[in-house]
C-alpha cells in the first residue's frame, strides 16, 4: 500500500480556503435592518413627483433593486391600521388592558422594483408607526403626507397591476378601506361585484363591512340584492351581522323571514343571534 506524505503546506492551504468559503456565506446572510430612524424623507409637489425623485434618488445610491415607498394619509376614524391593533387583555382576577390605534399614526407602504425604466409595485401594506418595525434589506423612502384621492388612486394602480396576486390585492383592498374617503366604499363594492375571484371578492366585502355610515351599509345591501352567487350572498348576511345599525339587522331579519333561496333563510337566522341591534322575529 502506497501512502502519500502529509503535506503541511497542503493542509493550510485546505484550511485556508475553508476559513474563505465561511467568511464569504457569513458576509451573504449579513441582514441590514432599517428603522423608523433610517427612513430618508423625500420632498415633492404630488404623490407622483414624490415617487418619481425617491426612485432617482434611491437609484443613484445604488442599494438594491427594491424599495419601500411611504407616506402618511387621511384616515378613517376608528380605524384599526396595523396586525397588532385593538389588543385587549383580560384576566381572571380583573386586570384589564385596551390597545388602541392612533389612526394619526397610520402610513402606506408600497414596495417598488426599480430595475426597469419605470417603477413596478408590488406589495401594499399599512403599517402604525407608533410600532418598532424593522425593515430587513430594503430602507424605506419616505414621502410625508398625501391626499387621499392621490393615495387611493395609486393603491388603485397597484390593484389594477397585480390582479392576478392575491397578496397584493388583499393589501391593496385593506388599505383602500382605512381611507377617509367616498372612493373607498366606491372602489370595495365595485371589486365584490367585478373580481372574478372568491377569495378577492370576500376580501372586498369585509374591508367594506369594516367602514361605518350609511354609504358602506347601502352598498352591502346593493350586494346582497344584485349578486347570484351564494358566496357572496353569505359574505354579505356575516358582514351585515358584524354591523352596530339597527337597518343592518333589519335587513338580516328580512332575509331571514323572506328569502326564497332557504340557504339565506338560514344563513341570516345563524347571524341574527350576533348582531348587536335587538330585532323581533315577529
Amino acid at each position: 500500500m502506497n501512502l502519500r506524505p502529509f503535506c503541511p503546506n497542503r493542509f493550510a492551504l485546505a484550511a485556508a480556503l475553508l476559513l474563505s468559503l465561511l467568511t464569504t456565506v457569513g458576509f451573504a446572510q449579513e441582514t441590514r435592518t432599517y428603522s423608523r430612524a433610517d427612513f430618508i424623507n423625500i420632498d415633492g409637489s404630488t404623490l407622483a413627483d414624490k415617487i418619481e425623485r425617491a426612485v432617482r434618488q434611491f437609484k443613484a445610491a445604488k442599494s438594491g433593486d427594491s424599495v419601500w415607498l411611504a407616506y402618511h394619509y387621511p384616515p378613517r376614524s376608528g380605524a384599526s391600521t396595523g396586525p397588532f391593533s385593538n389588543l385587549i387583555y383580560r384576566d381572571d382576577d380583573g386586570v384589564r388592558l385596551e390597545r388602541r390605534d392612533d389612526p394619526q399614526s397610520a402610513a402606506v407602504f408600497l414596495l417598488a422594483d426599480t430595475s426597469g425604466s419605470r417603477p413596478v409595485f408590488s406589495r401594499v401594506k399599512t403599517l402604525n408607526l407608533t410600532e418598532p418595525y424593522l425593515f430587513e434589506n430594503r430602507p424605506v423612502y419616505w414621502l410625508g403626507n398625501v391626499s387621499a384621492d392621490e393615495s387611493i388612486a395609486q393603491i388603485e394602480q397597484v390593484m389594477r397591476a397585480n390582479a392576478e396576486d392575491k397578496t397584493a390585492v388583499r393589501g391593496a383592498l385593506r388599505a383602500i378601506s382605512l381611507h377617509d374617503s367616498p372612493r373607498a366604499v366606491v372602489l370595495l363594492k365595485d371589486t365584490a361585484q367585478k373580481q372574478t375571484v372568491l377569495e378577492l371578492q370576500r376580501v372586498a366585502i369585509q374591508n367594506l363591512a369594516r367602514i361605518s355610515g350609511k354609504d358602506a351599509l347601502d352598498a352591502l345591501i346593493d350586494l346582497y340584492e344584485n349578486s347570484g352567487v351564494e358566496a357572496v350572498k353569505t359574505e354579505v348576511i356575516a358582514a351585515l351581522a358584524r354591523r352596530d345599525e339597527r337597518r343592518a339587522s333589519e335587513k338580516l331579519l328580512a332575509i331571514a323571514k323572506n328569502d326564497s333561496d332557504p340557504k339565506m333563510r338560514q344563513a341570516a337566522i345563524k347571524r341574527l343571534g350576533q348582531n348587536r341591534q335587538v330585532v323581533s322575529f315577529n
